[in-house]
């Protein structure tokens, strides 16, 4: 069966600390050559983790590889955390727009 890896960061807020947890996915669909496909299934494991976070969430990005090539990245941020806490948390990690880690 078709799959996909997506490996997942995200940045909690815990006890004033921020904390980050990574994780590498694997991710089966019907067709790897189909985009939309990839990313609505991307989606719904990034919202898992999203829903499932013990603390406050304030950014994350999300990698998607078939084949061993990176055909997606996403990038998301709380909208209901403070934004100079978000921006704080993502200049700490040295992320700016159009930057990803790896």
């Amino acid at each position: 069966m078709p799959r996909f890896e997506m490996y997942l960061m995200l940045a909690q807020k815990k006890e004033g600390n921020i904390e980050t947890s990574e994780y590498e996915i694997v991710c089966w669909v019907d067709d790897s050559g189909n985009l939309k496909e990839i990313q609505s299934v991307a989606n719904e494991v990034i919202n898992d983790h999203i829903e499932e976070a013990e603390n406050l969430l304030l950014f994350g990005t999300a990698n998607v590889k078939v084949k061993g090539n990176e055909v997606l990245t996403i990038g998301f941020r709380n909208s209901e955390a403070n934004p100079e806490e978000v921006d704080e948390a993502i200049d700490l990690f040295g992320l700016h727009e159009g930057e990803t880690i790896h």
